[in-house]
């Protein structure tokens, strides 16, 4: 087995450095979250491989550039290879304390920690910065036979506790898969749309909630009624598109 990687907490909060005067670099929806709910570009249904192997993820932020540090940036991605009867989130369940910390502020140490320390868990990678809209990110790890799913986060970061990713995914065999997803709401948050509630380039107020205990749904978008306005920082679905290559 390969040795999981460790990363420093609080990766996340990188995105704080890209303020409201930066200049940012310039289908079908997912139903569900889960391995059988995504819409693939790919027909080749037999995911499992006999070897170890290694894949690039590229996810691409399909929101659109309206502004500096919007619509919505993509906060640093924590993925992870593990086996089938692991997952980190799934629609209409209730979202743990550790995709809470990133779907509200974009914080990954506790669900890195968790992964790291997980038997089941076989490879941990995160991104290297935000994802902006327009902007994609690419990211090799490791999968083996035992370990062929493959599961990710991220924040939408200019909403109160919206996120992105994908809940235990089938890895191909050989070439390639390309989805994409939809907007989930962690259900932790108030959908405030207040300045003094949301961490993201937008607002610049990490670490401040008005918590709520519902379940992870599909995101309702910026409506408009707080500071947001839904022209700037609003996006359609799907949020993200996402391809997954075997390199070897």
């Amino acid at each position: 087995m390969i040795q999981v990687k460790r990363f420093l907490p609080l990766l996340g909060l990188a995105f704080l450095i890209f303020s409201c005067n930066s200049d940012p670099m310039n289908s079908t929806s997912a139903s569900q979250a889960s391995s059988d709910d995504y819409t693939s570009e790919n027909t080749d249904a037999n995911s499992v491989q006999s070897f170890d192997a290694t894949y690039k993820l590229t996810i691409e932020n399909l929101s659109p550039a309206t502004g500096p540090g919007a619509s919505q940036p993509l906060s640093p991605p924590v993925v992870a290879t593990h086996q089938s009867n692991f997952r980190i989130f799934h629609i209409g369940g209730m979202a743990s304390d550790e995709i809470r910390q990133v779907a509200e502020d974009a914080v990954n140490g506790p669900l890195l920690d968790l992964l790291n320390n997980s038997s089941l868990v076989y490879d941990v990678q995160t991104g290297g910065g935000v994802i902006l809209p327009g902007q994609s990110t690419e990211i090799t790890f490791q999968a083996n036979q035992k370990n062929h799913k493959i599961s990710f986060v991220s924040m939408l970061v200019n909403t109160n506790d919206g996120f992105t990713g994908m809940d235990k995914v089938n890895l191909p065999r050989k070439g390639s898969k390309t989805f994409h997803l939809r907007s989930y709401d962690a259900g932790t948050e108030e959908n405030t749309e207040m300045t003094k509630h949301i961490p993201g380039p937008c607002c610049g107020s990490p670490l401040v909630r008005v918590p709520t205990e519902e379940r992870i749904r599909f995101h309702q978008g910026i409506q408009g009624s707080g500071d947001l306005e839904p022209e700037v920082y609003g996006w359609d679905e799907p949020i993200a598109k996402v391809t997954i290559e075997r390199m070897n």
